[in-house]
């Protein structure tokens, strides 16, 4: 029989666990202090990274119906680039726009500040203009928009590095499953763990840019009848927020509620918010069940926490690049034996692999792994 181990081995077992915790906890926190301070660098190849995990089943598409592989890939760099360019282009001609109105805009405000003072007044509430200006003021508002426009303007370079990170990576992908193979074996956890972040990653993609174009074209339509100036940049800031869990439609639908109150007054910013409501409650009802069919399989709680810690290392890419980036963490935590454990304190259903899980079917069990878009 062997020996019973020495207290004192025990404690140091005791002891190394925490230890070992409080250093891993130290290394990512440095990582995400690193993080932040290139995030102008990091966002825009992560943007690439994503665009060409989404594009290549249109490179494989035109592959097997005959197309040279070449050609699949100068029709999908091209389409993306149609796309990428249209997208900057309406952008920055609205935020232009808006800059141009803005002057109008103060004053608009200032009247209204005033108007609420006088309702106040008229219930018997004494309010200070000042104190009712320091919560809107309008200086600042103006000095956001012109920032707002100054960083779009100035990202020719990101959208440089988006596009060429993009172009490399759909080129190289045909090869970089050979290499990964040849460096790490077919059959390590990491490549599967890989492997299943692409196929969640792409089917998550594609989904909420189809239910975000959806909720964008219904929204185009309410703004035009309501007569809301801009309204494809915020049909545009609709499609945007639709990758942000839970507080995408907060950030939407707060920007032209606030310009259909100074452009057409209190109706119409109602209007606004109503139509909002509607649009979403359409959406995650009726659309995002028959689309998607499919849930995260990470808990609320992480998936809001994602969002939140992602947009203070990455700031507001961050938000839109949260889930991507967490699933693809839980993937490779779940990779490692030593990790496993942290991978299923995230997840939701214990039972299934990171990512996408099948929503079970009436009164059936759980679907099994998830398959790509």
């Amino acid at each position: 029989m062997t020996p019973d181990p020495s207290p004192a081995a025990d404690r140091g077992r005791i002891l190394a666990a925490p230890v070992g915790g409080l250093f891993v906890l130290v290394l990512a926190l440095a990582a995400a202090i690193l993080l932040r301070d290139v995030a102008s660098l990091i966002v825009p190849l992560l943007f690439g990274v994503f665009l060409a995990l989404v594009a290549s089943p249109l490179v494989e598409r035109l592959a097997r119906r005959g197309v040279r592989r070449s050609v699949a890939l100068a029709v999908t760099i091209l389409l993306v680039l149609i796309l990428i360019l249209g997208t900057v282009a309406i952008v920055g001609i609205s935020v232009g726009q808006l800059v141009v109105l803005v002057p109008t805009y103060e004053n608009r405000l200032t009247g209204v500040i005033d108007s609420a003072r006088s309702l106040l007044e008229g219930l018997g509430i004494d309010a200070d203009p000042q104190a009712l200006l320091s919560i809107i003021p309008p200086e600042q508002i103006a000095a956001l928009i012109r920032s707002t426009a100054s960083t779009i303007s100035s990202a020719g370079l990101a959208v440089l590095i988006v596009v060429l990170t993009m172009i490399y990576a759909l080129v190289g992908a045909a090869s970089i499953r050979t290499r990964a193979e040849r460096a790490f074996g077919p059959d390590h956890a990491l490549l599967i763990g890989v492997q299943r972040f692409g196929v969640d990653l792409r089917r998550y993609l594609i989904v909420r840019a189809q239910l975000g174009l959806f909720a964008a074209v219904l929204v185009l339509v309410l703004l035009l009848v309501l007569g809301v100036p801009l309204p494809a940049l915020w049909a545009f800031l609709v499609f945007a927020a639709s990758f942000i869990p839970n507080i995408g439609v907060i950030v939407a639908v707060i920007p032209p509620t606030i310009l259909a109150l100074l452009d057409s007054g209190l109706g119409a910013a109602v209007a606004v918010v109503i139509g909002y409501i509607a649009v979403n409650f359409i959406q995650d009802n009726f659309l995002q069940p028959l689309v998607l069919g499919t849930e995260l399989n990470l808990t609320p709680l992480v998936v809001f926490v994602a969002v939140v810690v992602w947009a203070w290392i990455l700031g507001a890419a961050g938000a839109l690049l949260a889930v991507p980036l967490t699933v693809g963490l839980v993937a490779i935590l779940e990779a490692f034996p030593t990790s496993r454990g942290i991978a299923v304190l995230l997840r939701s259903k214990v039972d299934e692999p990171a990512g996408l899980v099948a929503d079970p079917p009436p009164g059936g069990a759980a679907g099994g792994t998830p398959t790509a878009a």
